[in-house]
């Protein structure tokens, strides 16, 4: 049997489940401007989704922009938490990278979205 991570869709509806915050649309491109200035001109050229793919590289959190929607999900998804770590370490680990990469807290909680297109 196989297991899908991340999105997971068909003709018409895309979903996802993570530990994460939301944050909105402007203020997470003006939080990312700060400590990577180069991916501004990703975000000129290409838009959010493809600053949030390349910014992947940087932090190793999911991100989701789904299409539509002023918000910007950052977050690790429950099918990724290894066999060795529980969910206390999985919303630790979530939490602290969020802090490092953005140097803020952040109100995190389990985000369960879907979307019919």
């Amino acid at each position: 049997m196989k297991t899908r991570q991340g999105f997971v869709s068909n003709s018409s509806t895309s979903s996802f489940c993570i530990y994460g915050t939301e944050i909105d649309q402007r203020d997470f491109i003006e939080k990312v401007k700060k400590i990577k200035p180069d991916l501004e001109e990703i975000v000129e050229e290409d838009g959010l989704y493809e600053m949030a793919f390349v910014l992947q590289d940087y932090l190793p959190l999911e991100i989701y922009t789904p299409c539509d929607y002023e918000g910007v999900f950052v977050g690790r998804s429950w099918s990724s938490i290894g066999d060795d770590e529980t969910g206390k370490k999985l919303k630790e680990s979530v939490e602290v990278q969020l802090r490092e990469f953005f140097g803020e807290d952040f109100k995190c909680s389990t985000i369960a979205e879907a979307w019919a297109s």
